[in-house]
Parts: C-alpha cells; structure tokens; sequence
C-alpha cells in the first residue's frame, strides 16, 4: 500500500514501525526525501516533522500527566490560567470567554478558530501568543466541534505555566525520556537536520527550503515550541509512544487516565 502511494504521487516516502504485544517486530523505510531520484532514501529511523500528532505526543500527554499530579483540573476556565484570555478579548465576549474550559481545549469545543494566519504579523513568540489570546471566538464555547491549532496554543501554554518549565522541556523529560523516545524533540539539533526530509519550497514567507525546522509558520514565529505543532520523530519512537497507549499507560500513565482521555466525547454539533 506505501509502495503504490508512493508510485501514485501521494508522498515521495515514508517510514513504517509495527508493534506486536509490546515488542518491536517491522521497521522500514520506503522511497526517498524527495521526488528527486538522487534525494537520500527513507531509512526506518528517518526523522519527520510531526505537525499536528504533536498536539497528541507532547501537549495531551502532557496534560495527563498534570491531571493524574491534580496540577490540571479538566473543568477549570481557562481564564484561571490564562487571565489575558479575557482581559485582551474584545469587551462583547468576556462573559463568554469565562466558560471556555481546559476539557473544551481538548475536546475542540472551545468555539476558538481552527487557524488563523497570525505569522503575517506576529514578529516573536510573545506577538504571537498575545494574537492568540486575542483570537475571537467563532461560536459559543461548548456548541460547536472544530479542530483548533489555536486552542492547542493556548493549552500548551497553560501546561507550561502550571508546571513552571515550558512545554518542551516538560515533553522530553517527562514523556520522551521515560518511554526510550531517543530521536523524538522540538527543534531538533543541527546534526540531525540532514536526516530529516524537507518539508516545503516556502516562496512566500520563510523563502527557503523548510528542512529540519518546524514547517508550520505560526509554530515557527513561536520559536518552534508550540502546542499544536512542533515535535519531530521517527516512527519507532511513534511506535513506542502508541505501545504506552495500547497497554493502557504502562508505564507513563495510570488506565483509569488513558481510558478519560481516549473516551469518545459528546459532539456539540
């Protein structure tokens, strides 16, 4: 199926790792970085740039964990962690934005956008954060379902702020770390950056090709540590973390937090 994707056009290579009861049985790499026929082929242990599936390998996990300690209440507003969530808000939605929850953050509920193009003006990550902070909502909190980058910003600034180290430090030492995840970072070291196929010919706001960094532009403004993208990988690492899950947290989180976290939720619409 990967070989005719690849023949098809779909994507020029990718890396395969399959788990059989906790024990590593296939690991591959199929076609090539590019579609160049000189590009450097995909190895199993080539590195990717993870985009999304970081805001499930670093920010949620993460979030359980502060759960599971009681640094992390589901059902607390995000205003008690985050006060510019309402005091930067236009003064129509304050009200509003008082019943934004951290359950509504995960669950996609938060009436937040899905994306907003904030690298266009925002010059650093503080920019960024406080155009963030200041996103206007698109519905009522808790009335609409739409997968947001912008209400994972905000969570991983939450967790960061209610541990006291940012999020990236929290995902490698307590995530990373403890599941032999050994290739798994945000902003990869130098030395790995030719092991890790490029991503995009930016032409329009980095001008370059993106290899190695961060290919979300908003996640790059942040300095490459965001809550909705950001953490590269190699499958195998991918493989280990999906174990964990598999085995209900062994050994990283208890059953009864993988089995709330991973229930289906009640779609608001």
């Amino acid at each position: 199926m990967i070989r005719r994707a690849i023949e098809e056009h779909a994507f020029p290579g990718a890396a395969l790792a399959i788990t059989h009861r906790g024990t590593l049985i296939a690991a591959q790499g199929f076609g090539r970085f590019t579609y160049d026929p000189a590009a450097p082929p995909v190895r199993a242990d080539t590195i990717f740039d993870l985009a999304s599936v970081t805001k499930v390998v670093a920010t949620t996990a993460v979030a359980m964990l502060l759960y599971e300690r009681r640094r992390l209440a589901l059902d607390e507003s995000v205003a008690s962690g985050l006060p510019e969530f309402v005091s930067l808000a236009a003064a129509d939605e304050r009200a509003a934005r008082r019943n934004v929850t951290i359950r509504m953050l995960l669950a996609h509920s938060s009436g937040l956008p899905a994306y907003e193009k904030l690298f266009q003006f925002a010059r650093n990550r503080e920019e960024l954060l406080r155009a963030v902070l200041a996103c206007p909502l698109t519905a009522a909190p808790g009335t609409r379902a739409e997968y947001s980058d912008i209400g994972f910003i905000l969570l991983g600034e939450i967790l960061g702020r209610q541990a006291g180290v940012p999020l990236d430090v929290l995902a490698q030492r307590e995530v990373f770390v403890p599941l032999g995840m050994t290739r798994t970072a945000f902003n990869p070291p130098e030395e790995w950056r030719p092991e890790i196929p490029p991503t995009e010919d930016d032409r329009a706001f980095r001008r370059r090709i993106i290899q190695g960094e961060v290919n979300d532009e908003n996640a790059f403004v942040m300095g490459g540590v965001a809550g909705h993208a950001g953490v590269f990988a190699p499958a195998i690492d991918l493989a280990r973390f999906a174990e964990c899950m598999l085995t209900r947290g062994t050994p990283l989180f208890q059953p009864a937090t993988v089995k709330l976290f991973t229930q289906r939720q009640q779609s608001p619409g």
